[in-house]
C-alpha cells in the first residue's frame, strides 16, 4: 500500500460520519443489492455493472421494464471517489488482476513474463478504477467498421446523449456541435495540478511543432491538448455515479452485487432465457422473459459465452462443454500497447505536501488530488508525419490527421515498486529515483497489428481465464514504438526539458545491447522487456464473426454483447467514451425492436 493510498484511508476514516462524507460536501448514495431466489425472474438480466453495462440496464429499467443488473462486485471504495489516487487501484480488490500466458516477446521484465491485465470489478466497472480520460477516438473509427449503425454520425448521438459537459465555455466556439451539457455523466477539465511540469510539457511539444488542440473530440484529434476528464466536482465521476445513483434509476432498477455469472441458460431452440449465477455460494437460476445482455467486458463476455456453449467448436469439445453455436469467440483481441520510458528531472519543489493535498480534497474537492497530474495531458499524432531530421510535425498529406501513436505521461515523484515490474528493474528506478523526480511516457500504438486470444482455463466457471495478450508478435508494433521513442528522445533536448537536466533512464536489462553500441537494437529490446498496456482490450465477440449489428449473437436467440469486446478494432484513443456509448446503443436498439412485436 503507498503512502498516499494509506493516508486517503486513514483520513476518510476520521472525517466519515455514518459512512458518508461531510454535509456540506456533494454526496451520493448507490443502491443496495436486492435479495434474489432460485426461479426470479425479469423481463432483462444486465451482465456486469461496467462502463457498458450501467448504462444498459438504467436506460432499460427507465422505459418501464423489469431489469436486473448483476455485478460480480460490490461497491467502489472512497478511494476511487479521488481523481489523485487512480494509480493506487490498479492492484487493489477492486481490480480482477487477471494472470496472462506469456508469449516470450513481450513484458519481459514483468513478473513472470505476464502482461498485467488490470480490469474494475465493482460497480462501475473499470470507470471506477481507470485514469478517467474521456477521448472518443477518430470518427474514421467507426466509418471503417462497415457495419450498418456503427458509422461516426451513427454513434454520435449515444455519445452525446450520456454526456453531461460542464466546461463547455472553456473550449473553441467551434467545439459547440461536438458536445452537449446536459447528459448524465458530468464531465470537464480536472483541476490545476499544480505541477509546473504540466506547462512545460506543452510549451516542450510546441517546441516540436505540435500544435496546441483545445478539443480532441471536435473535428481534429492531432496535436499536444489537456483532456477533458470524467470528472465533476473534484470527484470521479464513474458510471456508478452517473447512472445508479440516480434516484429514478434506484427506483426503477434491481441490482445484485457480488453476484458471479456463471453462464447462460439456453432451452433446446437456442433461446437464451436466464443465467446461472453464484451468491453467497448459492447457485442461482434467473430468467429472463425478453432478452439477456451480456456486458462483462472484453475478458468477461467471452469466458461466460463458452461456458454456454458459445465458441469455438474444437476448443469446447476439448473441455467436455457442449456446443450451442460454434463462434469464433474469444479470438483476435486486441489492446494499446507501450513501452515504459521512464525520464530522470529534477522534481517540482512547489507541489504541496501529500497531508496539505489530502487535507484540501477532503474539504473543499481542491488540489493535486482532485486531478491526475499531469496525466491529463496528451499527444495524439501520425509518426509517418514526424520529420526526424527538423525535429517537428509537418502536415504534408491528408493522412496526418489520421492519429497512430498517443503520447501519454505521468509524473512519478517517489517511485513505489510495481508488483508487475521484477526486482532488478523496480531497483535500478528506485535509484535513479534517489535525487530526481521520474516522469514516464508511454508511446502508445494506437492501431496495433498483433492479436491474442482468450480461452477457457477449465469448465471451473469460477477459475479466471486463460489470456494469451500476444503483444508485439507482429514486429509492426515495435517499429511504431520506436517512432514513437525518437520523438521522447528529441522532446528531451527541445529548452524546457533541457533546463531542468531531463534524461531517459537507459535500463540495464538482460539480453539487451548497450544502449551506446546499438541504439536501435536497444530500444527493440527494452520495448519487448518494458511493455505495458493501457488495458484498452477489445475484439473478442467482435461484430461479424460474433454479433451482428444489433449486437445480438450469431446463432442464439434473446443473447446480446453489449461492450468492447464487440470492436473489431480498437479505437484512437481512451476507451471508456465509447463502452458508454455502446451500452446506451443497444439499450436503444432494443428498446426499439421491442416497440416492432
Amino acid at each position: 500500500m503507498t503512502k498516499m493510498l494509506f493516508l486517503g484511508i486513514l483520513l476518510l476514516s476520521v472525517i466519515l460520519v455514518d459512512g458518508h462524507l461531510p454535509h456540506e460536501l456533494p454526496d451520493y448514495v448507490l443502491p443496495d443489492s436486492v435479495p434474489l431466489k432460485d426461479g426470479d425472474s425479469f423481463d432483462y438480466i444486465v451482465v456486469g455493472a461496467g462502463g457498458a453495462g450501467t448504462p444498459a440496464a438504467a436506460r432499460l429499467a427507465l422505459s418501464g421494464a423489469s431489469v436486473l443488473l448483476v455485478e460480480a462486485g460490490g461497491d467502489p471504495n472512497l478511494n476511487t471517489r479521488i481523481p489523485g489516487l487512480y494509480s493506487t487501484l490498479l492492484g487493489s480488490a477492486l481490480d480482477w488482476q487477471y494472470p496472462t500466458v506469456t508469449n516470450n516477446m513481450s513484458c519481459l521484465s514483468s513478473v513472470g513474463k505476464q502482461c498485467r491485465f488490470g480490469r474494475g470489478k465493482c460497480l462501475g466497472g473499470s470507470t471506477s478504477i481507470n485514469f478517467m480520460m474521456y477521448v472518443r477516438g477518430n470518427h474514421r473509427d467507426y466509418n471503417e467498421l462497415g457495419f450498418n449503425g456503427w458509422a461516426w454520425e451513427d454513434l454520435k448521438p449515444y455519445f452525446l446523449k450520456y454526456e453531461g459537459l460542464q466546461d463547455l465555455d472553456k473550449l473553441p466556439y467551434t467545439s459547440i456541435p461536438y458536445h452537449n451539457t446536459t447528459g448524465t455523466m458530468k464531465i470537464g477539465f480536472f483541476a490545476n495540478p499544480e505541477n509546473s511540469w504540466h506547462s512545460r510539457t506543452i510549451r516542450g511539444y510546441r517546441h516540436l511543432n505540435f500544435p496546441y488542440n483545445y478539443d480532441v473530440n471536435a473535428k481534429s484529434q492531432i496535436g499536444i491538448s489537456q483532456v477533458i476528464g470524467y470528472v465533476h466536482e473534484g470527484e470521479r465521476m464513474s458510471t456508478a455515479r452517473g447512472y445508479l445513483a440516480r434516484d429514478d434509476v434506484k427506483s426503477a432498477l434491481k441490482v445484485t452485487k457480488n453476484t458471479h455469472c456463471t453462464g447462460v441458460i439456453l432451452d433446446k431452440r437456442n433461446n437464451a432465457i436466464g443465467i446461472k449465477a453464484v451468491v453467497k455460494g448459492r447457485t442461482l437460476q434467473l430468467y429472463a422473459r425478453k432478452e439477456v445482455i451480456i456486458s462483462a467486458g472484453t475478458i468477461g463476455t467471452p469466458q461466460i459465452l463458452m461456458l454456454s456453449g458459445i465458441g469455438p467448436k474444437a476448443h469446447l469439445k476439448d473441455l467436455g462443454i457442449p456446443v450451442r453455436a460454434d463462434l469464433p469467440v474469444g479470438d483476435s483481441l486486441t489492446d494499446h500497447v507501450f513501452p515504459q520510458l521512464y525520464v530522470s528531472v529534477n522534481p517540482d519543489t512547489s507541489l504541496p505536501s501529500q497531508d496539505e493535498a489530502m487535507e484540501r480534497w477532503l474539504y473543499n474537492r481542491t488540489g493535486p488530488l482532485a486531478s491526475i497530474g499531469i496525466t491529463d495531458l496528451t499527444a495524439f499524432l501520425n509518426t509517418r508525419c514526424y520529420d526526424i531530421i527538423q525535429r517537428k510535425l509537418i502536415y504534408n498529406s491528408s493522412d496526418c490527421e489520421i492519429s497512430t501513436m498517443q503520447l501519454a505521461n505521468s509524473y512519478v515523484g517517489l517511485y513505489q515498486p510495481s508488483s508487475s515490474l521484477n526486482e532488478g528493474i523496480a531497483q535500478q528506478l528506485t535509484a535513479a529515483n534517489k535525487n530526481k523526480a521520474l516522469i514516464l511516457f508511454g508511446p502508445l500504438v494506437l492501431r496495433p497489428f498483433s492479436r491474442g486470444s482468450i480461452r477457457l482455463a477449465s469448465r471451473d466457471p469460477l477459475q479466471k481465464p486463460s489470456i494469451f495478450p500476444n503483444y508485439l508478435s507482429d514486429e509492426r508494433d515495435v517499429d511504431e514504438m520506436l517512432r514513437g521513442i525518437i520523438i521522447v528522445e528529441h522532446l528531451m533536448e527541445t529548452p524546457e526539458y533541457k533546463a531542468h537536466y531531463a534524461s531517459i533512464v537507459h535500463l540495464k536489462l538482460p539480453g539487451c545491447p548497450e544502449y551506446a553500441n546499438d541504439r536501435e537494437g536497444y530500444w527493440r529490446c527494452y520495448c519487448r522487456h518494458m511493455t505495458s498496456s493501457l488495458l484498452h482490450a477489445v475484439g473478442t465477440a467482435r461484430l461479424g464473426p460474433v454479433v451482428d449489428p444489433q449486437q445480438r449473437v450469431h446463432g442464439v436467440k434473446r443473447l446480446r454483447v453489449a461492450d468492447l469486446s464487440v470492436l473489431p478494432e480498437v479505437p484512437r484513443g481512451n476507451t471508456a467514451a465509447v463502452a458508454i456509448a455502446i451500452g446506451e446503443r443497444v439499450a436503444d436498439v432494443i428498446l426499439k425492436d421491442a416497440k416492432k412485436f
